[in-house]
């Protein structure tokens, strides 16, 4: 008989919860962070684990409220940012576009109802 060896399994909800509060208390402390890479500059795994996670634990209240309270404070900090002149305008419009699917437009919808339908409207800095 073979004795199987399984790989432990290190991401576990006790884990990713913890260090979720550690990134939204390191967030709180450094209000240099702006970009959620610069939350893994010091940890032994990669920005990509923070997608898994996102993945992985859809279900569980905590870590995706979690999850959910880092992106709304880095993305409220990148508006605040351009629009206050602390950050590039012209970077933090492009940086918001495209990981915020932030957008300066709406479209008409004329083909079906010909009711306006706004696109991710822009939300209100907090």
């Amino acid at each position: 008989m073979t004795k199987r060896v399984t790989k432990p399994i290190k991401y576990t909800a006790e884990f990713v919860s913890s260090e979720l509060s550690a990134m939204i208390e390191e967030i709180k402390a450094n209000p240099e962070i702006i970009y959620i890479g610069q939350l893994f500059d010091n940890r032994v795994y990669s920005r990509q684990r923070f997608s898994e996670w996102l993945d992985k634990f859809k279900d569980n209240g905590g870590i995706s409220d979690a999850i959910k309270k880092i992106e709304d404070m880095l993305e409220t900090r990148a508006a605040v940012g351009g629009m206050t002149g602390k950050l590039n305008p012209t970077v933090t419009i492009f940086h918001l576009k495209n990981n915020y699917k932030w957008v300066d437009r709406s479209e008409i919808d004329t083909k079906h109802t010909g009711e306006v339908t706004f696109i991710n409207d822009l939300p209100r800095p907090k």
